[in-house]
């Protein structure tokens, strides 16, 4: 016995590619359908069917993409980029619209480690844990440890915006 994937009635073809202006149309469609989310500093349409959106190089920017991927499907990522304007978390999801690769993204500058290189650091409790997540321990609860798409650090005070709600 043999198994054959059966689909009834012809082939699908493939879907022509879109002009430029249907592309502009269904990005304006978009945006519509996406018009309580928090909104993109700058919009790029390609002729290759791609949509890329651009969000302003901040904190906040990590939660707007997260609330796009929830609504279009994508998945967050945010990972570490080094170039010579410095250090920075490059926050991205991926998805499709009606046939047309959507890109939202935004360069984070990575938050400034303000007790790097102090000979009075504080140090961390003698226990193994990661940094930002013991309680009672003084070096997490100084400052924020937030991570891109990770948990809520201990630290008592104001949090960069990086981590997950």
């Amino acid at each position: 016995m043999t198994l054959h994937d059966y689909t009834p009635g012809p082939p699908v073809p493939d879907l022509p590619v879109l002009p430029i202006g249907a592309l502009v149309v269904g990005t304006e469609n978009l945006l519509q359908q996406a018009a309580d989310l928090p909104q993109p500093r700058a919009i790029t349409i390609y002729d290759e069917q791609i949509l890329s959106l651009q969000f302003d190089p901040c904190p906040p920017s990590l939660r707007a993409i997260t609330r796009w991927a929830l609504r279009f499907g994508g998945v967050l990522l945010s990972e570490p980029h080094q170039c010579h304007e410095g250090t920075f978390t490059f926050c991205h999801t991926e998805f499709g619209y009606y046939g047309v690769a959507v890109t939202a993204w935004s360069l984070i500058p990575a938050p400034e480690d303000p007790g790097s290189g102090d000979e009075d650091q504080i140090p961390h409790a003698d226990y193994p844990h990661l940094p930002g997540r013991l309680h009672d321990c003084p070096a997490c609860q100084a400052r924020c440890h937030c991570t891109p798409g990770d948990a809520q650090c201990v630290y008592d005070g104001p949090h960069n915006g990086l981590a997950a709600s």
